[in-house]
């Protein structure tokens, strides 16, 4: 072994980094700070592997411009076999790409920045996306993708090019730059130099041109040495045969000093049909030529951007004449995939039908019938339904530009504004009667209605509305007696500004809303000077006139400009500060001023609500720590995407040499060449008895050869725990370049249980299309539970191994599963296995390397290194220390598998124990699951729903649960939604014991026991503002209610009960389906006490809910069984303010601040109990509220033991 030296490294310190500056980095920071420097690429990278004669054009083929829709080659082959992908079909579980990929369905609309399908399709708003490669990492979301040159026909704003798919922009302008360097044999060297010279081409460096022409000079040069009709530039400008083509006279008349219009546009005659002609036409080598005037203008409103104002509009115009269109081809035509064209033997994919683009001769794959039929029988998420109109739009045109859906009443596009069209029509309750509008209309019997209608049995007045700056109450009651900084008033006082004194002042309630102005600005009166529409309310200030008043927008104000007759406002003002610079808490602003900005900016930017939606990537990782390390980078990288290395051959003699350290993505000794290679992106789910369980899993590239070679393999590690929203980015590359394509590819995945190195099962995924230089698959996989493993086969003789099926494969398909020291097809080639003796030999590679499956805490090729991070096993508790992949880029060296009741990074947190007790009326179903349901209240965001289940085999009269996540409310679920309230804490409080007894009144009761039918079946947005009423009309026994997508609280404020309601999923599941009847049948008949836990997380988009925290009467199960609380049932329900003893009798040694503020405001404690355990876990205390009599129970440490 050598110890290098920094910044040395290597097996025998032969490698070194240069301009490396710092130390003590990890590799990972290094790569990630080399990338992030801008750097300009001096060659542009090629794929190789498909021979291709791009005709008059010298450049050379990008990956991404095989099979993207439009021929690149001479010969076509670049788009050769592509219809096979455009026939493909996906499964109901799966997502179709526009360019025909599958990938699962829950990648969709994941991540902004990942994409998942090769044309980026999976995400919406790819068109504000550009990507540069001059400071990115070379990763898949960087790679592997492609710009379709679609997008620069579909979107307005697109900076796409038509000339390439490339997402590179530099290959857009080497193929712009290489069509104006072709000179064709009949243009003289002379005509050639004057055109590029009087067309004035962007793209050249055109000094040459003061001394050979200048723009009269090469007038005349070009009607002396051109030809009287000519294309220029001389190669097609667009889909391989249409040109533009100028006259002597055309060129020579033209007054534009930039750019010449084209005079006519030549196309091959047999490859476009329904262009109507106004005139005459001419044929110019063997094109039909039409007038400029027979297709839309085309004007230079690009300020002399040849591309912009001519190339890009007559590729949308003749999109039609796209010679990939497929036309007496049956075998492709007949696809049940494919739409035969209107009168012509073309034929095109479903997925062109409505996406902007004139596929068809006669435009037809663009009529709305033919979109509307496709989007009433579509099952692929291709197309979208407006929801004003009905009108279906391709789902390419979701936010392009242009509003396809047509504008509503309140200016408001469906296809433009998706997220706002979302909310503008979710119901909140949180937003319900709070005087705007935040609904979009609802006709119900000729009726319009809004969240503000109907608001008679509204409370304005409520936990949302209360002193939050908005006037929510037509007098403003919700916002008196608010605590003010600014003036301190008495009770049932508003805070304004007096228009004598320009000082503050207190206004008593009587006053506010009476229709006389009595503060400064109207604030009083705030129906004066309310502007613009609905859902764009702006609060103004009300300027006092002797003729007609009138309302000025609040950012006149201070501005040093009088807009109000008798300077309103800008008397109050001590400094020139608007409501758009405006310093809060300056000692230069006046009171006035503060007031004033505190009013306005709250209607102006009115707050969101606690259920306001929470757009985040489920997959993002934020990595905050700092990156120490400094590379000095050049602006040209000799590696082109590579890393640059310094190999030393020879210290002694200081010599050494660099070399390029290539992504998967690129070879070459510059990197310069683009790779085959497989772009695997897998996201696993596990069962919940394996969801502690950690696995290795081997994924190879094999092809179907008796050899049955392993190209490329990678490791990785799986922990549910630790890895259950990762989405792992693989490549995986041939061994030759290029691949067979007589041979059938795949990849093969096996599946170990880490701890045991014990075999758990194998998958395949099949690879469709080997005429794609990268082949992208993106799947959501199952890891396939122990027992599922079938190795009994009818047609496979395994000569040294034994045949398995496949468990992913609904077709049963099998294979050979070899012994260490075998591999092949049939198990029936030798070779010498190198792992270590603890290790387990999986295969060989194609270098006739061993691979080997480490035991825990070993790593390295052959498992001959040690990892000792757990060796001193930091997992407390029983925890099991698993240390982190090697391959992984995670800071956190290892990772705990907790023992049951135990939770947090090293095990160090006790579970929160609730121990629930039954009424006797109560009877808990046998041998059946039972659910629980929690309730996590964020501030500022949605509340989080999680769920759990338990086992119950016998008439159990107490059931134990434990919880490891925070949570504020707690439900008990048995069948037939059948809710029962466990327990509503404003703080949780983290490692307590929570024990309760349930008895009827807990129930949370359906609305169709509250209220009458008539009410039941109105409409949700109708039916929601009576709510309140079920809480004020059963004050006595009604703590919780639902409809069919709500929650619902009682609780009491300000002398009135009132209803607070979130979004609750009824039918959320448990990852419980290792559990069906016959496996429950199995474990109660082994061991009565058998209970499990489980849970499955799932946020829901819900509003924030104030709840009572009511006392109950509470029976121990553990230690008061036989005797029950004093507390009667009619004790129950009253509401004990939540003060600072309650608040210590619940604190235990590890108390969260997890505070709700707003959903949780104004509540009171539910009969509950808190345990808290010393530090020896040897006894513990019970305490518990009896009508305000505090209890301590001692018991003994066996009680404990749950």
């Amino acid at each position: 072994l050598y110890n290098c030296t920094s910044p040395r490294f290597g097996p025998q310190c032969q490698y070194s980094l240069d301009n490396y500056i710092s130390t003590d980095v990890s590799l990972n920071e290094i790569i990630n700070s080399y990338y992030v420097q801008p750097y300009e690429s001096k060659i542009l990278t090629c794929y190789i592997h498909l021979q291709c004669n791009r005709g008059l054009i010298s450049v050379c083929l990008d990956w991404s411009e095989i099979c993207d829709g439009r021929i690149d080659c001479d010969d076509g082959s670049d788009e050769e076999h592509c219809w096979i992908i455009m026939n493909n079909k996906c499964k109901d579980n799966e997502y179709r790409c526009d360019n025909g990929q599958c990938i699962s369905k829950i990648f969709v609309n994941d991540s902004l920045n990942s994409f998942d399908c090769l044309d980026r399709s999976d995400e919406h708003q790819i068109s504000s996306i550009y990507f540069q490669y001059n400071n990115t990492l070379p990763i898949f979301e960087n790679e592997d993708i492609i710009c379709s040159w679609h997008e620069a026909l579909t979107y307005s704003f697109s900076p796409r090019s038509v000339f390439t798919s490339s997402c590179m922009h530099q290959r857009h302008s080497l193929i712009a730059q290489a069509m104006f360097s072709y000179k064709p044999d009949f243009l003289s060297y002379d005509c050639f130099l004057a055109l590029r010279c009087r067309f004035n081409i962007p793209l050249y460096d055109n000094s040459y041109c003061s001394d050979f022409c200048q723009n009269e000079e090469c007038s005349e040069m070009i009607g002396h040495y051109c030809p009287s009709l000519f294309y220029f530039p001389s190669v097609p400008i667009a889909y391989g045969h249409i040109y533009f083509a100028y006259t002597i006279q055309n060129v020579m008349n033209s007054t534009n000093t930039r750019l010449i219009q084209p005079e006519y546009i030549c196309y091959n005659g047999e490859l476009c049909n329904g262009i109507q002609s106004n005139g005459t036409l001419l044929v110019l080598n063997g094109k039909i030529c039409h007038h400029i005037q027979d297709f839309l203008p085309l004007v230079d409103i690009h300020r002399g951007d040849w591309y912009l104002s001519y190339v890009r509009p007559i590729h949308a115009q003749l999109s039609h004449c796209n010679k990939i269109i497929h036309g007496n081809n049956s075998i492709v035509c007949n696809n049940s995939n494919m739409y035969q064209c209107m009168n012509s033997l073309k034929c095109i994919p479903l997925s062109y039908i409505g996406d902007g683009i004139r596929d068809c001769d006669y435009a037809d794959d663009e009529e709305q019938t033919l979109i509307d039929t496709m989007c009433s029988i579509d099952q692929s998420m291709m197309f979208y339904k407006c929801e004003t109109t009905n009108k279906c739009i391709h789902r390419n045109r979701i936010e392009n530009g242009y509003c396809d859906c047509q504008l509503d009443e309140y200016d408001i596009c469906d296809d433009e504004n998706i997220e706002l069209n979302k909310m503008k029509r979710k119901i909140r309750f949180s937003t319900i009667c709070n005087n705007f509008v935040d609904l979009l209309p609802v006709i119900i019997n000729g009726q319009h209605h809004t969240d503000e209608t109907d608001c008679q049995f509204w409370a304005c007045n409520n936990t949302y509305t209360r002193c939050d700056g908005i006037w929510n109450c037509p007098n403003g009651a919700d916002e008196i007696d608010c605590e003010s900084s600014l003036l301190k008033c008495p009770l049932n006082h508003h805070v304004c500004v007096s228009p004598l004194t320009n000082e503050l002042m207190c206004l008593p309630i009587e006053k506010a809303n009476d229709g006389i102005i009595d503060c400064l600005g109207g604030t009083d009166e705030p129906a004066l000077c309310l502007i613009g529409n609905d859902f764009n309310q702006q609060q103004r200030f009300y300027c006092a006139r002797d003729n007609l008043a009138s309302c000025i927008s609040p950012t006149y104000l201070c501005d040093g400009i009088i807009d109000c007759e008798y300077g309103d406002d800008e008397n109050f003002c001590n400094s020139n500060s608007t409501m758009w610079n405006f310093v809060p808490n300056d000692p230069s602003n006046s009171d006035a001023q503060e007031f004033f900005y505190a009013y306005f900016y709250k209607t102006l930017f009115k707050p969101k609500s606690v259920e306001s939606l929470l757009i985040e990537s489920k997959n993002l990782d934020i990595n905050t720590k700092e990156v120490r390390s400094s590379m000095i980078s050049s602006n040209e990288h000799e590696c082109n995407r590579g890393f640059l290395l310094r190999v030393w051959l020879d210290v002694n003699k200081n010599l050494s040499t660099l070399t390029c350290l290539c992504p998967p993505s690129y070879y070459g000794d510059s990197c310069q060449y683009q790779n085959q290679r497989v772009s695997l992106t897998i996201q696993f789910n596990v069962s919940t008895k394996h969801q502690q369980t950690p696995f290795i899993l081997v994924i190879s590239l094999i092809d179907n050869s008796i050899e049955q070679i392993m190209h490329s393999y990678y490791q990785l590690s799986y922990l549910y725990i630790r890895d259950k929203y990762t989405k792992f980015n693989i490549y995986l590359l041939y061994a030759n370049r290029p691949k067979d394509l007589t041979k059938q590819y795949s990849i093969h995945i096996d599946i170990y249980h880490l701890l045991t190195l014990n075999y758990q099962g194998s998958l395949l995924l099949p690879l469709k299309f080997p005429f794609l230089p990268v082949e992208r698959i993106s799947i959501n996989v199952n890891i396939p539970p122990t027992n599922t493993i079938i190795n009994t086969c009818n047609n496979y003789q395994c000569i040294h191994g034994e045949c398995i099926h496949y468990t992913n494969d609904p077709t049963h398909t099998q294979f050979c599963r070899c012994k260490s020291g075998w591999s092949g097809r049939y198990c029936n080639i030798s070779h010498i296995c190198t792992c270590s003796s603890d290790s387990l030999c999986v295969g060989i590679g194609a270098n006739n390397q061993s691979i080997c499956l480490c035991p825990m805490n070993k790593f390295g090729s052959q498992c001959l290194l040690s990892n000792n991070v757990c060796q001193s096993n930091p997992c407390k508790n029983g925890g099991l220390c698993i240390s982190s992949d090697e391959r992984s880029t995670s800071y956190y060296p290892y990772v705990c598998i907790c023992s049951k009741g135990f939770s947090g990074n090293d095990c160090e947190i006790s579970d929160t124990k609730i121990i629930l007790s039954f009424h006797k009326d109560i009877i808990l179903p046998v041998r059946s699951l039972i659910y629980f349901d929690y309730i996590q209240v964020i501030d500022s965001s949605s509340p989080i729903q999680k769920k759990s289940s338990k086992i119950i085999c016998h008439n159990d009269t107490s059931v134990v649960v434990s919880w490891s996540h925070p949570f504020h409310i707690a439900f008990m679920e048995l069948p037939s939604f059948q809710y029962y309230l466990i327990i509503v804490q404003k703080i949780y409080h983290q490692s307590s014991v929570i024990i309760r007894t349930i008895d009827p009144l807990d129930r949370c009761r359906p609305i169709n026991e509250l209220f009458n039918a008539s009410i039941v079946q109105m409409p949700l947005i109708q039916r929601i503002k009576y709510y309140h009423l079920s809480c004020q009309n059963h004050p006595l026994n009604v703590s919780c209610f639902y409809d069919e997508v709500h929650m619902c609280l009682c609780y009491e404020y300000e002398n009135q009960r009132l209803a607070n309601c979130f979004e609750f999923n009824h039918h959320m599941t448990v990852d419980d389906f290792d559990f069906d009847n016959k496996t429950i049948e199995h474990i109660c008949g082994e061991d009565s006490s058998f209970v499990t836990t489980t849970s499955s997380i799932s946020s829901v988009t819900s509003t924030s809910s104030t709840s009572p925290l009511t006392l109950t009467s509470s029976t121990s199960p553990l230690t008061l069984a036989s005797s029950t609380s004093p507390m009667t049932s009619t004790s129950r329900m009253s509401s004990i303010p939540f003060t600072s003893s309650t608040t210590s009798i619940l604190s235990t040694a590890s108390t969260s601040s997890a505070i709700a503020s707003s959903f949780l405001s104004s509540t009171s404690s539910l009969g509950s109990s808190t345990l808290t355990t010393n530090s020896h876990g040897s006894q513990f205390r019970f305490a518990f509220i009896v009508d305000d009599l505090l209890v301590i129970v001692s018991m003994f440490s066996y009680f404990y033991k749950i």
